[in-house]
């Protein structure tokens, strides 16, 4: 994976440096232990307000990410509502034909069918060898109940689609000072940190619990002003004889 960090300098085309900056302390968290700061760190995607990126930095050649990948999955159905899943495939050059593979999935509504049998083809099966070419991963796609197959093929091949994606996948990893995968990313700023599959993802939620938005305080409610007292009417006076 550190080859992710390698010449990719054709789809580069600002300083993936950004200005750091200190990020707050997660309360009830120790830095170093469950996450490590990134400076100037951004979230992958632009969420709406209020809501937590989780991001995973994956490869399909990685075995510890085909072992992970389930794990994560079911993790990731028992978010709370404010955080989302994102996969973020990792980028060795301009031409990576798996970083391709997951975006055309992405895009010909092949996904979904396409997904994990990626990795079963490289890690179980032996159906794709970890250096596959393009033409190979199609073909296989090919064969692949759910996937659309014209529509993944002409995805494959379009570079003006393709490469923005690949260079936005790129810098991310990049940026965030990614040194192998799988990695995970919360809200951009704070790198997980954790010595077995469990403990990545029990930090993980901890960072999201973290950051989880804060309910507003109740406003009182309002007084409804007290009626005027009202003053029986006077007598009239008695009649003078």
């Amino acid at each position: 994976m550190r080859a992710l960090l390698l010449s990719f300098a054709l789809l580069l085309s600002t300083s993936l440096l950004a200005p750091a900056h200190a990020q707050a302390a997660l309360p009830g968290l120790t830095e170093g232990v469950q996450y490590q700061s990134i400076d100037g760190g951004k979230p992958y995607k632009q969420l709406p307000p209020g809501m937590v990126e989780v991001a995973e930095v994956f490869a399909y050649t990685c075995p510890h990410c085909a072992h992970f990948s389930p794990m994560l999955e079911a993790w990731a159905k028992q978010l709370p509502a404010y955080a989302k899943l994102t996969l973020v495939p990792g980028v060795f050059n301009r031409e990576d034909p798996y970083a391709r593979a997951f975006f055309s999935a992405q895009s010909s509504q092949s996904f979904a069918a396409l997904h994990d049998r990626l990795f079963a083809a490289i890690h179980e099966t032996g159906e794709l060898p970890r250096n596959a070419t393009s033409e190979q991963i199609i073909a296989f796609a090919s064969r692949i109940p759910g996937v659309k197959v014209a529509a993944f093929k002409a995805a494959m091949q379009d570079d003006a689609t393709l490469l923005p994606k690949l260079k936005a996948s790129y810098e991310f990893a990049a940026n965030s000072q990614i040194e192998g995968t799988p990695s995970l990313i919360i809200a951009g700023r704070y790198r997980i940190l954790g010595n077995s599959y469990e403990g990545l993802l029990s930090n993980a939620r901890s960072v999201i619990n973290a950051l989880a938005p804060k309910k507003s305080a109740a406003k009182p409610a309002a007084k409804t002003p007290a009626k005027p007292a009202v003053k029986p009417a006077a007598k009239p006076a008695a009649a003078r004889s």
